[in-house]
């Protein structure tokens, strides 16, 4: 063991019991704590000899330059980092421990970040030098009541505090660390309303999750839920996203009131049935089957989300336990053939339309949602050609419905066709006019006199073709007869193209009578 680290190892020490440190003679020294919480708003360029040397760990150089308190403390360098955070950064277990004992007050100080030493160590990962600021931030808080809570609640710019940004970087012994240290920081949100147990259980750091919440339950003398601990993000919802089953069981073990929990307005049941992990969904669904009917805030239910993402396993296994649940319409009155339309769902549209053989079921297809748009309607003003002609050749499926302005399905596609249409927007056009769609009479009322869906938008271009192709053919007709090279005047080749038997000329004769035919 070197002298650094028996110096460590004796400043620890002391540190638990009185507040001393002793240098590098040995000789001990009362450790002054008044600087503790001084707020220096003014502050000084830190010597590039001295960023230098803290980078490198050089204790010494710190010791023979026996710098000012007040000094070291305004000290910054570009970042705003003093002293203590150069040396957490790199890593310099000892050299953190002199400046700690030399100038506390640094302990409290944050860079421009808003990060003190303890995030920076946290977030370079490095466990002995969080281990040496935990150490000190319980030797001083003995004597200075409520300095630890202050040091381990301190949040950067993103209200991260040092457990967030362990997590962040996956340094999980670090996260273990300051869990032991503080029991209420794994509770708190950060700006995105992430808890660090949220973290964690998104993670899949399964053993971590467990010992915040027992290690929390175990350092309280209350009886306190875990659901009333949480702050910001559902976790249920992060083991879902994590599609860790083992966590999920776990947490609703724990607490099964979490189960109610939403996040932004959205249900863990429909969270999961949007991510598509049908092994976690089934498990909700054992625990809580009736949160099927319930909806989010948007007024959206499992089955919706399900549809809207296309997960038809996650639609079997709802419609297998509750098959009423089809049926469900959202805030704006829409079914689940209403979503699969919009969104253009296939799969699930198929398999929905097979569902519905009885005649309670059938009235789905054609039901109108809030606008009197039928599933027909939302598919073709959405572009979705193959579920457009999915429906019109299903013979239960209206095609003369109309919407509240007074719009069949061909009337939507005709009226919200750009004049520089798509593939997707004729293609579904084209569907409908095939199947035999009819036109509303609003719309044949207005418009009597011409029948062509294009409106006259399309003369232009198609008087533009015209021109170019009796220009390619004119062309291709001329050079067919003046060939390049001339005729022959002379027996035995009378009459016959001078190049005839040249490869170049023949390629010609091809390509020219390409043209003719194609223009």
């Amino acid at each position: 063991m070197g002298r650094s680290d028996l110096d460590f190892d004796r400043r620890k020490k002391h540190i638990s019991s009185r507040m001393f440190y002793a240098d590098e003679t040995g000789r001990m020294h009362s450790l002054d704590l008044s600087t503790l919480f001084n707020d220096t708003t003014e502050t000084v360029p830190l010597g590039p000899k001295t960023i230098a040397e803290v980078r490198a760990g050089d204790e010494t150089y710190l010791r023979d330059m026996k710098i000012d308190v007040n000094l070291a403390l305004s000290s910054v360098n570009d970042h705003g980092n003093t002293m203590l955070h150069l040396a957490a950064a790199a890593g310099h277990t000892s050299l953190v421990c002199y400046i700690l004992y030399a100038y506390p007050g640094l302990l409290m100080k944050s860079n421009s970040m808003g990060k003190v030493a303890l995030h920076v160590a946290a977030g370079a990962g490095h466990l002995a030098v969080v281990e040496a600021l935990v150490s000190f931030i319980k030797g001083v808080s003995s004597n200075k009541p409520g300095v630890a809570k202050k040091i381990y609640f301190a949040k950067d710019r993103h209200q991260d505090n040092a457990l967030h940004v362990a997590l962040k970087r996956k340094h999980v012994k670090v996260a273990s660390c300051l869990v032991c240290a503080e029991q209420g920081l794994s509770f708190v949100a950060n700006n995105d309303g992430f808890s660090p147990l949220y973290l964690t259980v998104e993670a899949g750091q399964a053993d971590l999750a467990k010992q915040m919440w027992q290690h929390s339950n175990n350092g309280s003398s209350s009886t306190s839920t875990l659901a009333s601990k949480i702050g910001g993000r559902s976790i249920v919802h992060g083991a879902m996203k994590a599609r860790r089953k083992d966590i999920l069981e776990a947490i609703l073990s724990e607490d099964a009131s979490l189960i109610n929990f939403r996040d932004e307005g959205r249900t863990c049941f429909s969270f999961g049935a949007s991510l598509g992990y049908y092994e976690g969904f089934c498990y909700l669904l054992d625990k809580a089957l009736d949160s099927v009917y319930v909806s989010d805030d948007d007024g959206s239910f499992p089955i919706h989300m399900a549809v809207k993402y296309g997960h038809v396993k996650i639609l079997k296994a709802i419609l297998k336990r509750c098959p009423d649940a089809l049926e469900l319409l959202d805030r704006d009155n829409q079914n689940v053939l209403h979503v699969a339309a919009k969104n253009g769902k296939l799969e699930v549209l198929k398999f929905i339309l097979r569902w519905c053989k009885d005649k309670n079921k059938e009235k789905l297809i054609n039901e109108e949602d809030a606008n009197g748009n039928t599933p027909l309607h939302l598919a073709t003003k959405n572009w979705h050609p193959k579920v457009v002609s999915m429906l019109t050749w299903d013979n239960r499926v209206d095609l003369k419905t109309l919407n509240h302005n007074g719009f069949t399905a061909l009337d939507v596609a005709e009226e919200n066709m750009d004049s520089s249409y798509t593939f997707f927007e004729r293609l579904t056009w084209m569907a409908l006019i095939s199947a035999g769609a009819p036109r509303g009479p609003k719309l044949i009322i207005s418009t009597p006199v011409t029948q062509n869906p294009d409106g006259g938008k399309y003369k232009d271009r198609v008087n533009t073709l015209l021109l170019v192709a009796t220009l390619v053919a004119t062309m291709t007709f001329t050079a067919g007869f003046t060939l390049p090279g001339g005729y022959n005047g002379s027996v035995p080749n009378l009459g016959m193209a001078t190049l005839a038997k040249k490869t170049a000329f023949q390629v010609f004769l091809v390509f020219d009578t390409w043209a003719i035919f194609l223009s």
